[in-house]
């Protein structure tokens, strides 16, 4: 995989997160914003009992995008649509951006596939991510049923 990709993923997720800041500018004239950032998990590698794994989700016109999977993404998701964060419902979760491989950002990859899968998501998940992605999906899941395929595009 060569540097294009690379540059390819990093220029979404940055465009993603431009988004998010700028409507969070705009936000206190606008009567209400249509992206939100969630800040889902801000944990170091280090096991911390109040911390999440790494994990942000950024909400545009209802449709959410997780980038990083830590450790505890779905169930802070879950959280957060608790809190009217409605795109955030776990069979929601469609679309993840990987910003890199490390195994904190990854370790939740297989509750970010079969837990919203369990509860009722159609879609398989789409992962998108530097090279080594599809090689780290297959570790972290192992095996997974047919009917729920990983979309990963490296």
């Amino acid at each position: 995989m060569g540097n294009v990709r690379k540059r390819q993923v990093l220029a979404v997720v940055t465009l993603l997160f431009l988004f998010a800041w700028l409507s969070a500018s705009f936000a206190q004239s606008a009567p209400a914003t249509k992206t939100q950032v969630v800040m889902l998990g801000t944990g170091t590698p280090l096991p911390d009992p109040d911390r999440s794994g790494p994990s942000t989700a950024i909400v545009v016109n209802g449709t959410g995008y997780i980038v990083d999977a830590g450790t505890g993404v779905v169930r802070r998701a879950a959280a957060a649509r608790g809190k009217g964060v409605k795109a955030l419902e776990p069979t929601n979760l469609r679309i993840a951006f990987l910003t890199h491989l490390h195994a904190d950002h990854t370790l939740g990859l297989p509750d970010l596939i079969l837990t919203p899968w369990i509860m009722g998501r159609k879609e398989p998940l789409e992962l998108y991510g530097p090279a080594g992605t599809r090689e780290v999906m297959k570790l972290r899941t192992m095996r997974t049923s047919r009917r729920n395929r990983v979309k990963a595009r490296v």
